[in-house]
């Protein structure tokens, strides 16, 4: 080999050298970054599988579990993400309205609950204002949170501002959890005698969630304030004939929903006047 040429080939080795350095710790500290996005988002698989338990024998339990799992997997989300963190708030959010509504003892937890969950929605609205999730676990979670904080200014002192959050949520996606922001819409339309409206908002909520007997529920107590009780009747009984498991990501509330249904047909062959208990529970 020439000797002149011994410079220029070991430059070239050097720069292949340095070449390899680079790219490797490039490999290295990307690994990480990718480590970390499908950290969090198997973190946030965890936690929907434990919500998912949340109709059996240990369901506080696991929405416990599955909170703790969503808020870590928030840790992992890459900044400037927020689709992704508006979609893990918004699973705290139902969470903690699932908590108030379904394992709550008394006011005060339900309250403390709710307002957690009011938290969080709001967030995942910040985040993302055109989730329409966010939406309705705000006005759901205020809702709920309304009927033991009953003159709280929060929400417009007659809910007004509960309707615009369902209201929004369903322009956003009519078929939203089900169809439920259009039965809350009825719900609160019915208390303020507009029986019409409601009843255009649980024929949308009954067509987007057949399946979510909430939805049923609504249309039997709507149908009762129209005097058509017998055809109201008639739905509380097909809601009653159910398994809880029709829908399956629902048999928590299902189970709920037929047994209100049962009781209220009790009521009813005692002559008594139906209690419909709360729409939000």
């Amino acid at each position: 080999m020439n000797p002149d040429m011994n410079p220029i080939h070991d430059k070239i080795i050097s720069i292949s050298k340095a070449l390899c350095l680079i790219l490797f710790v490039v490999a290295c500290t990307a690994h990480p970054f990718i480590s970390v996005a499908a950290d969090w988002q198997e973190t946030v698989k965890q936690g929907d599988e434990l919500y998912g338990k949340r109709a059996g024998a240990n369901g506080k339990e696991d929405i416990d579990a599955a909170i703790k799992k969503y808020e870590e997997a928030l840790k992992g989300i890459p900044k400037g993400d927020e689709k992704s963190l508006s979609g893990v708030y918004v699973k705290l959010a139902q969470a903690y309205f699932t908590l108030g509504a379904y394992f709550s003892n008394g006011k005060d937890e339900l309250s403390d609950l709710t307002d957690e969950g009011q938290r969080w929605a709001k967030k995942a609205k910040d985040a993302d204002p055109e989730s329409a999730e966010a939406y309705y676990w705000l006005g759901a979670n205020l809702g709920l949170w309304r009927t033991v904080n009953k003159l709280s200014f929060r929400g417009g002192l007659t809910g007004g501002g509960i309707k615009k959050l369902f209201k929004k949520a369903a322009e956003l996606d009519p078929d939203c959890e089900y169809g439920l922001p259009n039965m809350l819409l009825a719900d609160l339309e019915l208390s303020k005698g507009k029986l019409g409206e409601a009843e255009s908002n649980v024929a949308k909520a009954v067509v987007a969630g057949p399946e979510l007997l909430k939805n049923q529920l609504a249309l039997a107590k709507i149908l009762w304030n129209k005097n058509d009780k017998e055809e109201a009747r008639k739905t509380l009984e097909h809601i009653s004939r159910q398994s809880d498991d029709i829908l399956p990501s629902k048999v928590l509330e299902n189970r709920r929903t037929i047994a209100k249904a049962k009781k209220i047909l009790e009521e009813l062959k005692k002559g008594s006047e139906p209690d419909w208990g709360n729409a939000y529970q």
